[in-house]
């Protein structure tokens, strides 16, 4: 039998990578908005466009590459299982049980569990489709559906999860730098820098609770330290 091989034209190349930035805008919104909303702000109302692009495709990047890896590991690890032979079979059967296991260790000693949630509701869509009547057959048959349902699902999920936990970590007080902030003649101490909206300096001041919303232009200094241990808090 012989194999045809389809050249990608200009034209393909220019669909895939629209839809590639069209996706990496969306997810980086869903971060953005799940960041900056633990804290009651919309950044939708304060920045251009371009920056939210630009902050949003920054982060996911990391995730997709992430996830070109998987797809890699994946392929690999399905191509190795498939080749064991018969009296092999059992090491064939305990290596996805480990591999599971591992983790689900994993995501239980990181706390998260809204991955294994994106994860369940990901296989949940996969079986959907497969049985849903008024999907095509080239869909469901398609080796592209698992990667399009977990960039469409998973992915979401994960980005909106990695932007709150970035913000929980903030208002916890487990950032290892602190922001001293000089306003005229006054000077605000120990606050921690969430980051920055257009001409806007964002800060979370831990001791009142309060977001802090600080013009550039009003800002005499800007300086950040490490923030002191708990060893170091608790010496009189």
């Amino acid at each position: 039998m012989e194999h045809t091989t389809k050249e990608l034209s200009i034209a393909d190349v220019a669909g895939w990578g629209s839809a590639l930035v069209t996706f990496g805008l969306i997810q980086g919104a869903l971060y953005l908005k799940a960041y900056w909303g633990h804290f009651g702000l919309d950044p939708f109302q304060y920045v251009a466009v371009s920056e939210i692009a630009l902050a949003g495709l920054a982060g996911i990047g990391l995730a997709l590459g992430l996830m070109f890896v998987a797809i890699l590991l994946g392929d690999w690890l399905g191509d190795k299982l498939t080749s064991i032979s018969p009296e092999r079979r059992v090491l064939g059967c305990l290596a996805p049980i480990a591999l599971f296991l591992g983790l689900g260790a994993i995501i239980w000693w990181a706390n998260a569990w809204v991955v294994l949630i994106g994860a369940l509701l990901t296989v949940v869509c996969l079986a959907a489709v497969s049985i849903a009547p008024a999907v095509p057959a080239a869909i469901k048959k398609s080796p592209w559906l698992t990667y399009a349902v977990v960039m469409l699902v998973y992915v979401s999920i994960a980005s909106n999860w990695l932007g709150a936990e970035r913000a929980k970590k903030i208002t916890q007080g487990e950032e290892k730098r602190v922001a001293n902030v000089a306003i005229d003649s006054r000077s605000l101490t120990g606050l921690n820098l969430i980051g920055r909206l257009g001409d806007t300096y964002v800060f979370w001041d831990k001791a009142r609770k309060t977001t802090l919303l600080l013009q550039a232009s009003d800002l005499k200094s800007l300086e950040l330290r490490r923030a002191p241990s708990a060893a170091t808090r608790d010496t009189p």
